[in-house]
This record gives structure tokens, C-alpha cells and sequence, in this order.
């Protein structure tokens, strides 16, 4: 019985600790957060002040910079990265609103960026490569581009990736390293372009005959620069035709236009002139057996 009634002696004890510990928390807890209030107001106000700012000034950097006929590509890149610097900023002032130390918080900022930059190093060469493109300007916004294989138009330059949109509409994200280590074809930076074609004839066509009606052709087709040098020659014997290399020059927003529609009109004016273009057939010839006298073969 004694045992009993010192058991619960004991955990009325405990109880009441517990208690006073939880009691003496819950005091803390309301004494900080009766002092730390204004300050945790304060912080809040800074916050949604500055957010709202950081949307207002990149805002009013985009439209300067545009009136001002910078690049797209540049506006694109200087708006990720202001925006990006200006919240760093706003969460440093909060921070320091709410009583962090802000000289230890950066300098274990900066011991964490370290190391993180380490495990990071692949993104921070993207983020270093994207300045790289913007800085040299070969390439931007609107040019049509190829690397690795991958053709499209560039409509965004980040500072981590660069977006092309293919022809048929798809969206490829190419990181910025990738371009700035590899080579890249830039089709349409130049004002003009040249169309490389082949155009087969048999061998039994004249030559002299077949480029005069191409060049012919050449030299009505309104798309086509006359001034550039335009012309038609033999690039190859091959094996069952003669294949005639053309040149023609466009600007480049004509270039496919121009690309498809040539050959067609090409065709068609050979075939009206009797010029036979040849397709890949076996001819057999019959030689007839001379000791068979009724001429079989």
C-alpha cells in the first residue's frame, strides 16, 4: 500500500515538473515573441515592399532597355539576374530586421557557397557560359541554330539554359555550357544565303542544254539575287547520271521558299525541254547466241 501511494507521489511529482518546465517554455516563447513583434512586423512590411518593388524596378529596367533598342537577348538575361540579385537583397534586410546577425550569416553564407559550389559546379559553368553569350553576342533571340544534332530557333537565353523551338514546335532546353564548348551552326545571322542543289540528267542529255534552261530559269525567279554569282556546273560523273551542282543565292528569310520551290520549278522546265532525269533502274541487255540457228537467244 505504502509502495502504491509513493508511486503516485512520485508521478505527481513528475507531473507538476513537467509542467513547470512546459510552463516556464510557453513563457519564453510569449516573452520573445512579445519583444521580437515589432521587429517580426517590421520584417513583414520589408518583405512585401520589397517584393513588390523587385517586380517594379525589373519592370522599369525591361522597358528602358527596350525603348532603348537593346537585344532581347540581353533584356532576358539582365531581367532573371536583376530580379535574382534584388530578392537576395530584400531577404537580407529581412533577415537583419528580425535580429540575425548579418556578418555571421554571410560569412557562413559563404563557407556553405563553397561547398555547395563544388557540388553545383556543373550549374555555376551554365550560369558563367550564359554570361559568356550575352557578353559576345554570337548568338540571340530569333536566329535558328544548330548543335549536337539539334536544330530550332533560340527564343530565351537564361542564365542557366538556352530554349529553342523547332519547326514543328518543339521545345528543346540546351544548357549553356553545351554551346560555348561545342560548335554551333547559325544559319540565318547572315542577310543572305546560298542554295546548294544537285540536279541529276542522263547521260545521253546534252549538258550545255540542260544549264542554259536552268539558268534561264535562275535568272526570272524574282527570289533570287541577280547580282550574286549564280551558276550551274558538272559535280559529278556518276554512276548513272551526271549530276549538275547549282548555286543560288536569296536573303535568308527566303531561303526555304527558295529551297523548295526551285527544284519543282527546275523539274518541270527540264521535262517540258525533253531533259530526262534519270532514277536508279537495271538495264539488261540480250546478246543472241551465234551456234543457234533458228536465232533464239
Amino acid at each position: 500500500m505504502y509502495f502504491i501511494l509513493d508511486e503516485a507521489l512520485n508521478i505527481d511529482n513528475n507531473v507538476e515538473k513537467n509542467l513547470s518546465i512546459a510552463q516556464k517554455w510557453l513563457e519564453g516563447v510569449y516573452n520573445w515573441f512579445i519583444s521580437a513583434f515589432p521587429k517580426l512586423i517590421a520584417g513583414l512590411i520589408i518583405f512585401i515592399i520589397g517584393w513588390w518593388l523587385t517586380k517594379i524596378i525589373c519592370k522599369i529596367v525591361v522597358r528602358a532597355m527596350s525603348r532603348a533598342k537593346v537585344d532581347k537577348t540581353v533584356i532576358s538575361f539582365l531581367n532573371s539576374t536583376t530580379n535574382a540579385i534584388l530578392k537576395v537583397l530584400v531577404i537580407l534586410c529581412v533577415l537583419s530586421t528580425i535580429g540575425f546577425d548579418i556578418t555571421t550569416l554571410i560569412a557562413t553564407v559563404s563557407a556553405a557557397t563553397f561547398s555547395i559550389g563544388l557540388a553545383l559546379k556543373d550549374s555555376l559553368t551554365n550560369v558563367a557560359s550564359g554570361t559568356l553569350i550575352i557578353i559576345n553576342k554570337k548568338l540571340k533571340v530569333g536566329d535558328y541554330i544548330e548543335t549536337e544534332g539539334l536544330k530550332g530557333n533560340i527564343v530565351k537565353i537564361d542564365m542557366m539554359y538556352t530554349t529553342l523551338c523547332t519547326y514543328d514546335n518543339k521545345e528543346i532546353l540546351i544548357p549553356n555550357s553545351r554551346l560555348t564548348s561545342n560548335n554551333i551552326t547559325n544559319y540565318f545571322v547572315r542577310e543572305e544565303r546560298r542554295v546548294d542543289l544537285i540536279i541529276p540528267i542522263s547521260y545521253s542529255e546534252d549538258i550545255e542544254k540542260a544549264r542554259n534552261i536552268i539558268m534561264n530559269l535562275i535568272n526570272n525567279y524574282e527570289p533570287i539575287l541577280k547580282e550574286k554569282y549564280n551558276r550551274v556546273a558538272v559535280e559529278k560523273l556518276n554512276e548513272s547520271s551526271v549530276d549538275l551542282s547549282v548555286w543560288v543565292w536569296c536573303t535568308s528569310q527566303d531561303y526555304w521558299k527558295v529551297f523548295y520551290s526551285i527544284q519543282e520549278n527546275i523539274k518541270t522546265a527540264l521535262e517540258q525541254n525533253g531533259i530526262s532525269i534519270p532514277f536508279n533502274q537495271l538495264d539488261v541487255h540480250l546478246i543472241p547466241n551465234e551456234s543457234n540457228n533458228k536465232g533464239d537467244y
